[in-house]
This record gives structure tokens, C-alpha cells and sequence, in this order.
């Protein structure tokens, strides 16, 4: 990290790094590069506001979280030899090129805490000195530890994106264990099994009407008739990163989820672009609100007064925080006395698989909202016309 000289001895009064302006005050943020190596993404609110004469002491407290920053950053990265693992790690997170900082806000953050993990145990090996019997002997230490065939196999796909970014430096022995990691078996974990049925959604939901919790139904029924994704319901909460606007609490913005501007003003339509796909498949999904009645008419009791913003959220308008959905289904799910291991992502599962057997694969592809057969089939256990076509077979009435 490159700054002035009055970073450290103040001879700048004026110098503010870090400072942005914010409607009519001021933050400090710190640096990408420092948040990509793992710093707080969290901003502080300087004093005074915007034409005020705290130009000065905005510009001092600007130097002082600058310089803890700095200090952090440094000790960070301080004592990562090159050629070794924890140096590339660092490389991959920090390198201005790096694909790191082209994937979303939460994959990066997961990636993170993935790497730190690794770097712990392998930080200091060399690159050079890594070949088949040193690898191999990494995955013995973490079957000795009862390490699952899921932590293992994730293990080697995040060390795999630092060892891609040493091959894109032209690290040539990166280009060697890379070719060597392609020999390698490393054994995958079954794809789970588990999904829910109509009858258990029913139950379920029932409960959570019966304890009050709307949230919490309308969720579970959009997951189970639409197949859709959590984060394409209720969204996610991710470091806002000095991002500005939106739905903010905490340093954390909501994100990706259901709002009202997506239902058409007579509530028969919900106009949805599933986020994991919208590359690929940029048109969005229409679905077709008159196929799921208990859905619409859920939607319709919300007075119209309140139909902005998110359609899933408290009376203060924000969405509920990470893991409130999966704490308050499994609630339910176990005072109705179903198998524990159950989850809420298993009604996506078991919409996938009660269309199974209704429809013909490449409509069940599309009603999924995947872009190959081979990913829908691991859930069975115009894209709109489809996606409404499979809803109006599940709910035909026999």
C-alpha cells in the first residue's frame, strides 16, 4: 500500500485517505485491497457535515484509521515468503487482476474464510516442494482428523483458485502441480437424497400460519412451487463495501431477493431473473401468480400502502437477517414431527422432483431455471411458458 509521507508524520493537515462523501457527510472506507486481504469492510462516519470547518479533524481521524489499516495489512502479509502458499493466496486476493474480485460480494467473502483456513495449514509449504506424495499426504491428515469427503473435496477447489492465479502469473511450477491435480482422484460426496413433499410443505405450512409467521410460509410455498432458490426469494444480506443505497443495517446490504416492482399491479404475474444464471439466461422468468391461488392470495392480504420494497420483510421494511429462515422452518418442521434432517432448501428439491415425473426433461430443465440436464437431474431426487406449464401440473386438481 503506497501513501504520503504525512501519512505518518501529519506535515498535510488537509491529507484525508480513505475519506468518501456520503449525501451531505463524510465516511472513511477502507481500501479494496485491504478488505480483499480480510480487513473489516465496515465504514466510520466522520464528524460535521458537508461546508462545515472540520475539514481538519476529518482529515486527522481519515489518518488514523488509514494508518491502523496499514499497520494491520502489513502484519498480515509480513513474513509470507514467495514460493510459498500463503504468499500466493495473498497474491490471489490482492493482485488488482485477480479474478477474486470479479465474483459476488458473498462468494468473496466465503472465499476468504475458505483460504485463511488453508493458508493456516499449508501457508508456509513451498510451492516448489509441492508434488503427488505431499498432496496426497495432505488428504491422509485430513481423513486422520475425520474430515468429510464434502471438506475434503471443498478443500482442493479453493486451493485450486490460488493455484490457478499462479498459473496465470506464469508460475511454472504451478503449471506442474496443476497437471498433477489433474490425475489426482479426489472423491466427491454423494449428492444428497432428501427432499420434501407436498403433503410435508402442507403440514409445515400450517404451523408456521399457526404460530403467526408469515414470513417464513411464504417463503417455504415460493421455494416449493416456483423451484426457486433462497437467495431468489429472500435475498441475502452482504458486506455493503462502501456501496451506497439500498437497504442497508449493520454495514450489510440486502440484496438479489423477491420485491414488489416484480408482481404486476392485479397480483397475477411475479417477473423474477434468477441471480445464478443471469449470464447465461438473461431474459427473466414470468411466472404466473393464478396457478398457486394460496401463494397470490398471501400476497393480496399485504394492503397496497406497504406493497414497496421487499415482499418478504419485518414492519420496518427490512428483510430478516441470514439464517432466520433456516432457524424458523426447522422450528416448525420439528413440531410437526418430521425426520430432523430435513431442510427449507429441500422444498426446492422436492418441487424438481414432484414435476420429475410430470413433464418432459428439458421442461423440467428450464422450470428448475438450470442451464444443463445434468445439474436438474442431481434435484430429482420461451423458459417462462415451461417454468408455468410444470406449476399448472403440479397443482392440477385430480
Amino acid at each position: 500500500m503506497r501513501y504520503r509521507q504525512s501519512l505518518w508524520d501529519d506535515s498535510e493537515p488537509l491529507y484525508a485517505p480513505g475519506k468518501i462523501k456520503v449525501r451531505n457527510s463524510y465516511k472513511w472506507t477502507p481500501t479494496k485491497k485491504a478488505i480483499a486481504a480480510g480487513y473489516s469492510s465496515q465504514t466510520y462516519p466522520l464528524p460535521g457535515r458537508v461546508g462545515d470547518d472540520q475539514d481538519i479533524e476529518r482529515a486527522r481521524m481519515c489518518r488514523e484509521y488509514t494508518r491502523e489499516m496499514v499497520r494491520w495489512y502489513e502484519g498480515e502479509t509480513a513474513g509470507k515468503e514467495e514460493d510459498t502458499w500463503g504468499w500466493l493466496i495473498t497474491r490471489y486476493m490482492t493482485d488488482e487482476y485477480s479474478p477474486f474480485h470479479s465474483v459476488g460480494v458473498s462468494t468473496r467473502q466465503s472465499y476468504r474464510k475458505a483460504l485463511a483456513n488453508i493458508e493456516e495449514g499449508i501457508g508456509r509449504v513451498k510451492i516448489s516442494e509441492t508434488d503427488y506424495p505431499r498432496m496426497m499426504r495432505w488428504i491422509k491428515a485430513m481423513q486422520d482428523n475425520r474430515r468429510s469427503k464434502d471438506y475434503i473435496h471443498r478443500w482442493f477447489r479453493h486451493w485450486g483458485l490460488a493455484l490457478s492465479h499462479g498459473v496465470r502469473l506464469g508460475l511454472a511450477d504451478c503449471r506442474r502441480i496443476k497437471e498433477i491435480r489433474s490425475e489426482m482422484r479426489i472423491d466427491q460426496p454423494a449428492h444428497r437424497t432428501k427432499y420434501l413433499t407436498r403433503d410435508q410443505i402442507s403440514l409445515i405450512v400450517s404451523k408456521l400460519d399457526e404460530d403467526g409467521d408469515d414470513l417464513t410460509a411464504l417463503a417455504t410455498l415460493l421455494r416449493f412451487e416456483f423451484m426457486l432458490r433462497g437467495v431468489d426469494v429472500y435475498g441475502d444480506w452482504e458486506p455493503a463495501e462502501g456501496r451506497q443505497g439500498g437497504i442497508q443495517d449493520g454495514g450489510q446490504m440486502w440484496v438479489k431477493g423477491l420485491t414488489w416492482e416484480m408482481v404486476s399491479d392485479d397480483v397475477t404475474t411475479l417477473t423474477k431473473l434468477i441471480n445464478k444464471t443471469a449470464n447465461k439466461q438473461p431474459e427473466p422468468y414470468v411466472f404466473d401468480l393464478t396457478n398457486v391461488p394460496d401463494i397470490r392470495e398471501r400476497l393480496l392480504r399485504i394492503p397496497a400502502a406497504q406493497r414497496i420494497g421487499p415482499i418478504i420483510k419485518f414492519e420496518n421494511g427490512h428483510p430478516p437477517k441470514n439464517g432466520y429462515f433456516s432457524r424458523h422452518f426447522k422450528k416448525a418442521l420439528r413440531a410437526v414431527k418430521l425426520p430432523d434432517d430435513l431442510r427449507i432448501a429441500d422444498a426446492r428439491s422436492g418441487g424438481v422432483t414432484e414435476a420429475k415425473a410430470l413433464v418432459e426433461p428439458m421442461e423440467l430443465r428450464d422450470a428448475a431455471q438450470h442451464t444443463q440436464l445434468s445439474t436438474t437431474n442431481r434435484y430429482a431426487r420461451g423458459r417462462s411458458e415451461t417454468a408455468n406449464k410444470v406449476v399448472a401440473l403440479r397443482n392440477k386438481k385430480p
